[in-house]
């Protein structure tokens, strides 16, 4: 079975945290310089969907949202 949209083949008795190399999507809200908040999400289109939200309510000229895609290793 897939993981959660990542397209990486997972056996049915192994959990996510097994898994090697986890793929998570973070936006990062900056405002005035200064990073504000910072969220994780397993699929790219809610990191996004979070992102559109941020950038209705903020001021272009000092503030700045982002995505990116972070692979985790387990410990």
């Amino acid at each position: 079975m897939y993981s959660d949209g990542i397209r990486e083949y997972v056996l049915e008795n192994k959990t996510m945290s097994n898994t090697m190399n986890q793929r998570i999507w973070v936006a990062v809200r900056v405002q005035r310089g200064f990073v504000t908040d910072i969220r994780a999400y397993r699929d790219e289109e809610s990191a996004r969907r979070c992102e559109r939200s941020w950038r209705r309510r903020m001021n272009p000229d000092y503030d700045e949202t982002g995505v990116s895609a972070v692979r985790v290793k387990p410990e």
